[in-house]
């Protein structure tokens, strides 16, 4: 859960992105039904960690994909903010939030959808967060 918490504080301090979003709608896990748009949620989605032979050290690189998630009422408003995550998130290499991140790289960008009924449009794009996790 490392890189969850490395993206959404990247994301909640990106002064773009938070003109777009203030830092209290870019949430870990679920967007609450009632929130008022627009709104980013950021979700694990796997871990992998480095193996070695010994499996005996007190540190490991893992590296976790991580999946932004941008809710809006308007289409251009998704594109606008997803662009604006994508930048946020670009090639970064720091100790964030006291997490030792040796890489943020960009992944894919899932599909457009939408609820015609809620008037929501989302869509979702993927990060790989490379840091040191203590075992």
């Amino acid at each position: 859960m490392s890189g969850v918490i490395a993206i959404r504080y990247v994301l909640a301090n990106n002064v773009a992105l938070t003109a777009a979003v203030p830092a209290a709608k870019i949430m870990a896990g679920v967007i609450p039904i009632a929130t008022v748009l627009p709104a980013i949620a950021v979700n694990h989605i796997n871990t992998v960690e480095r193996n070695t032979v010994a499996m005996t050290s007190a540190k490991v690189m893992a590296t976790e994909r991580v999946q932004v998630t941008v809710q809006t009422k308007s289409y251009s408003e998704q594109k606008s903010i997803l662009e604006l995550v994508r930048k946020a998130c670009a090639n970064k290499r720091a100790t964030i939030n006291s997490i030792a991140v040796d890489s943020i790289l960009p992944g894919g960008a899932g599909p457009d959808l939408r609820d015609d009924d809620l008037g929501i449009f989302l869509q979702s794009r993927d990060f790989f967060v490379k840091f040191i996790e203590s075992t």
